[in-house]
């Protein structure tokens, strides 16, 4: 067989060879493969991306033609917070999204970007984009991002030993800071004090700084301080502090990333992480659905989830109770007891965050109750868990649901009246017609000289930082520069002083336009007015007493939504 099979090659051979020689014409004949065309695959962070078209990626052009140290410059100002869910989205939309880098850009604009991304909340996401990024892996900037990373991934010890490698700039607050914990966390403690010592002099140790890495070193705190930074939370947790809802109050949507994804952590923490996070963009409703489909209660509790709810209105884990007793309410038979207990759930929320990432979860479930009889208070309920996804036409049905076959605000009692007023006035932030048509069907007035509740960002401290925002912010939209244009909204929403930035304000809605996301400026000035109603009335889920929602038990008027 070895030898036919030799031949068999060799006569194979041999014919190609006699068919070149007599015919070389046939050669000719075969047409030459293809040209592939082919782009150079990326190797910085800045160029790299995490998502495509269907996910809302902007154009691979986005940088084109914008200054590097411009964009650098924006990239020092990103969010930390995203000051609303679409804050957050359009972040995602935008550092996410491959494109060309600019040129002269330094390996530095992808550490920022990098950096950008963990602290905001976007953890798994900054660390994908950094695995696949090859270029640039000495840049201080980059180093930092890694080691934030690494910190909020739980792997403290793969942060000590990025600022260990460091062959330069170890001088930086970060890395100071940084090393304090490490030799905190290894029992150095003559090398943690002079550090700390050096920290000092340079007025360094900001907010809990002092306190959480003392803990570390071993000195229990009297007070749980805040935790805001990557830092602070590795020195809590390897200080084995509890933390509440207050010490996280402020914290970077990156910690509360780390939070949410850490199963050693108190499970009311992890939900209150989650609620927070989701309502900053920041993390998917699904990571929330997750955590509540994994906490286990007892049979009796699920019976009597909204019992148990209203005795314990302030207990955020309920939350999880409730939605696992709704889910379970999948029979056809049920469909009305699920709608008052969904309406119930909702009407827990005390605070926009809360309210916000509830209205998510039970999205899918709001929509295949159109057609149910349901009060009033539950059509209010369900119109503005409709507006949170961005659904005016559902919202807008909702409320024709509130004012039922009378098609007048009259019909309803002076509370329900007053809120199906604030319900629409908060639509027209979301779709002005559809607000308008149903303003008018009730025989109201929309608010159109002043608001009820003003869509503002907060100033930055600076002026000189507003001004470079708007220069930058002009540049783009001048230049059709759509990526620039995003950062410039994105910066000018991430200001912290007292005062409402008017300025801001414009520059954020009109960034997301030239970005080529007018859908999300709609949304943001929606939610921004919509958390404005929770500060503006005083309640919050700390000095809730619960929903104030109707019991399940007994008779009330219901009327049934129709179609507009």
């Amino acid at each position: 067989m070895l030898r036919n099979k030799r031949s068999a090659n060799l006569w194979g051979l041999g014919a190609i060879f006699l068919a070149s020689t007599i015919t070389p014409f046939a050669v000719a004949q075969i047409a030459a493969p293809e040209t592939v065309e082919s782009a150079p695959i990326a190797t910085d962070a800045f160029a790299i991306g995490g998502i495509g078209p269907a996910e809302g990626a902007l154009p691979t052009s986005l940088w084109h033609n914008s200054d590097p140290q411009t964009l650098e410059y924006l990239l020092g100002y990103m969010p930390t917070r995203p000051i609303s869910p679409s804050i957050g989205k359009a972040m995602r939309r935008t550092l996410l999204s491959s494109g060309t880098k600019p040129s002269g850009a330094s390996p530095s604009l992808g550490g920022h970007k990098l950096l950008a991304l963990a602290r905001a909340g976007f953890v798994e996401e900054a660390r994908d984009v950094a695995s696949l990024a090859t270029a640039g892996r000495s840049d201080l900037t980059v180093a930092e991002a890694d080691a934030t990373i690494s910190l909020l991934n739980g792997d403290s010890e793969a942060a000590c030993r990025r600022g260990s490698s460091l062959n330069g700039g170890r001088e930086a607050l970060f890395w100071v800071r940084l090393r304090a914990f490490c030799y905190a966390r290894a029992g150095e403690l003559d090398a943690f004090d002079l550090t700390m010592n050096l920290l000092r002099e340079r007025g360094a140790l900001a907010g809990g700084d002092e306190a959480l890495l003392l803990s570390v070193a071993g000195a229990e705190p009297k007070v749980i301080p805040p935790v805001t930074t990557a830092i602070q939370y590795a020195a809590a947790k390897s200080a084995g502090l509890a933390l509440d809802a207050g010490a996280i109050a402020n914290a970077e949507g990156g910690v509360l990333s780390a939070i949410l994804n850490d199963d050693e952590a108190d499970t009311g923490l992890r939900i209150e992480a989650a609620e927070q996070a989701v309502a900053m963009g920041a993390v998917e409703i699904a990571s929330l659905k997750r955590l509540f489909d994994g906490i286990t209660f007892e049979v009796a509790e699920l019976g009597t989830a909204v019992d148990v709810a209203k005795a314990r209105p302030q207990d955020i884990t309920l939350d999880a109770l409730l939605y696992q007793s709704i889910t379970a309410m999948s029979a056809p038979e049920f469909i009305r007891d699920k709608a008052q207990r969904i309406s119930f759930a909702l009407g827990r929320a005390k605070s926009f965050h809360r309210a916000y990432s509830l209205s998510l979860l039970y999205a899918d479930d709001i929509v295949a109750l159109e057609g149910v009889l349901v009060t009033p208070e539950e059509a209010s309920n369900f119109a503005l868990a409709r507006m949170a996804v961005g659904d005016s036409v559902g919202a807008g049905r909702w409320l024709s649901a509130m004012i039922g076959a009378n098609e007048s605000v009259a019909a309803l009692p002076e509370p329900l009246g007053l809120d199906f007023i604030d319900r629409v006035n908060l639509l027209s932030h979301l779709d002005p017609q559809t607000a308008a048509r149903i303003a008018r069907g009730a025989g109201v007035s929309l608010l159109t000289d002043e608001p009820t509740h003003v869509s503002s960002v907060s100033a930055h401290e600076d002026p000189s930082v507003t001004a470079r925002i708007l220069v930058a912010a002009f540049d783009a939209v001048a230049g059709e520069k759509p990526g620039q244009a995003s950062l410039a909204a994105l910066a000018a929403s991430a200001g912290k002083a007292r005062a409402n930035g008017e300025v801001e304000m414009v520059v954020v809605g009109e960034g997301l336009n030239a970005a080529g996301m007018p859908e999300l400026r709609r949304l943001h000035e929606f939610e921004r007015a919509w958390a404005a109603t929770f500060s503006s009335t005083g309640m919050t889920d700390e000095a809730s007493s619960g929903g104030a929602s109707q019991d399940e038990a007994g008779m009330v008027p219901r009327v049934k939504p129709r179609a507009n």
